[in-house]
């Protein structure tokens, strides 16, 4: 299952209705460094070509974010049935699960400004209801708290999973 699961999460993106509708509503260049639990120090890269999205290997260049996905968290994602805010309120749901098996770990590498001209705030407000209710359980029931938790969480640095041998898998 480890193994497969990077083929799974390829598979998603690509092909999951939910994750193509909200892809479409990004910019180009919007990109995220994926890394995976079971392949410490082995980057990927989502990016969009020939309007579909890919995983790919090696790191993006410039990601928006960059996230670590457990053994079973691309597991979880495949189960999601629905449209854009089912998918995106289960990868949140992810981001803030206890159990390391199915986490997913998220870093936000670009800034607010950035993120709205990649379309990531209009995705949002595509998401619907569902989104807004689960940001609101969080404490995040504005825009200006959106944009407090974006800065609170962009990081200019790595997080120890993106560390290997030592020395910066990814540089920001």
């Amino acid at each position: 299952m480890r193994e497969d699961s990077i083929d799974r999460l390829a598979r998603l993106f690509l092909e999951h209705p939910a994750w193509v509708t909200a892809a479409r509503r990004l910019a180009p260049q919007a990109t995220s460094t994926v890394y995976f639990a079971h392949r410490p120090g082995e980057p990927w890269r989502l990016e969009h070509r020939e309007g579909r999205t890919r995983l790919l290997p090696g790191a993006a260049a410039d990601p928006d974010f960059v996230f670590r996905f457990a053994a079973t968290s691309a597991e979880r994602l495949e189960t999601v049935r629905g449209g854009i805010g089912d998918f995106a309120v289960a990868l949140f749901t992810l981001i803030t699960e206890e159990d390391p098996e199915a986490r997913v770990d998220f870093r936000i590498v670009a800034g607010f400004p950035r993120l709205v001209r990649r379309g990531y705030l209009g995705l949002l407000v595509a998401a619907g209801p569902r989104v807004v209710a689960f940001g609101a359980s969080h404490g995040i029931r504005t825009l200006a708290a959106l944009r407090r938790f974006a800065a609170q969480r962009r990081a200019g640095t790595p997080e120890p999973w993106e560390v290997e041998d030592g020395e910066t898998a990814l540089r920001t």
